[in-house]
């Protein structure tokens, strides 16, 4: 018991006290914070609700750190997916959308495997992976035919309706010429 000394209690009933040693003081600390009451049913468990916990709470860098132990953990895909779904949160809301958009890929591969777990209760409002992939595809490569094609991939995935694959669609059609019309105004204002 004085090996685990400094360690919180759910860190060692998930025996991650060795990870846990191996931070620095200031990241001890900071992961510490958001421990109580973390689910410890298994470690994949525990560090999926340290990083949603440190997301909720906007604090991605402690999100991240536990996203970097999520990746080499061993679990089943129903949580590995509801993991990698938390850490493109980190990602996205970090900056890393080059790293957001891999994982959101990943996860979307995934998707045949989990479909019966992820639509048990409808399709979800908020399912990162799909979500902040079409963020990052619109907002931050402008890429709106790759979006496009990911809403109808998402359609056929069973995780986008058909009303919200119109409606998205059309709402990619207005952003897209809005775009268009700013730069035309922006270039004539500057001539």
């Amino acid at each position: 018991m004085i090996l685990n000394r400094g360690v919180p209690k759910e860190i060692s009933a998930v025996k991650l006290q060795k990870w846990f040693k191996s931070l620095d003081e200031r990241d001890k600390n900071r992961i510490t914070r958001y421990t109580s009451g973390a689910d410890t049913t298994s470690q994949i468990a525990f560090v999926t609700d340290l990083i949603s916990r440190a997301n909720a709470d906007e604090n991605y860098s402690v999100a991240l750190i536990a996203g970097e132990l999520g990746k080499t953990l061993e679990s089943g895909i129903k949580e590995k997916f509801d993991f990698y779904n938390e850490y493109i949160e980190a990602l996205f809301f970090s900056g890393d959308s080059c790293g957001a958009k891999d994982v959101c890929l990943k996860n979307i591969d995934r998707i045949p495997d989990v479909i019966g777990y992820i639509t048990a209760d409808g399709i979800p409002e908020t399912l990162p992976c799909r979500n902040r992939l079409i963020d990052i595809l619109v907002g931050v490569e402008k890429d709106y035919d790759g979006a496009q094609e990911m809403l109808v991939r998402f359609n056929e995935l069973k995780i986008l309706s058909d009303e919200d694959l119109e409606y998205r669609t059309q709402s990619l059609r207005i952003h897209r010429l809005q775009r268009t019309f700013d730069s035309i105004f922006t270039h004539n204002v500057s001539e």
